[in-house]
């Protein structure tokens, strides 16, 4: 299974405290047992790593995500180019979503594979032929 993930998957999957942790952690250790493979623009790192510092109030928590999330191989970090980020800006121009948002969602359809996300904006706004799924559509 290939999916592009959002980084409130992985947040919600890290932090224990979360109150989607149930739903998102799943989907983390399917990615650590490398039964699912996710791409994911660079920003989804950022995102992740800086929202696990602000919870936990700890630098070392975020670099030791940012370690691990950075050497599973089967996350496929994806860098944002001027050409990425023009497809993500003409996308947003026509949803409305927001930058990160329709940075994410460009990735789902250039590569043509789903969207996880707990975010129902995203899910609303996506143009059709995009598929964008929450944990709970996902039979694991």
């Amino acid at each position: 299974m290939r999916l592009v993930i959002d980084s409130n998957i992985f947040i919600s999957g890290l932090d224990p405290n979360d109150i989607f942790h149930s739903d998102c952690y799943p989907f983390f250790e399917r990615m650590v047992n490398f039964e699912m493979e996710a791409l994911c623009p660079v920003l989804v790192l950022v995102e992740t790593v800086c929202v696990i510092r602000r919870r936990t109030n700890s630098e070392e928590a975020a670099r030791n995500v940012y370690k691990s999330l950075t050497l599973l191989p089967s996350i496929n970090w994806l860098d944002i180019t001027l050409a990425v980020a023009e497809r993500a800006c003409l996308l947003g121009a026509r949803t409305g979503l927001k930058g990160g948002d329709a940075l994410v969602l460009q990735v789902a359809e250039e590569y043509g594979i789903p969207l996880l996300t707990k975010d129902k904006e995203m899910k609303n706004k996506a143009p059709a032929g995009i598929l964008v799924f929450e944990p709970s559509d996902v039979s694991l």
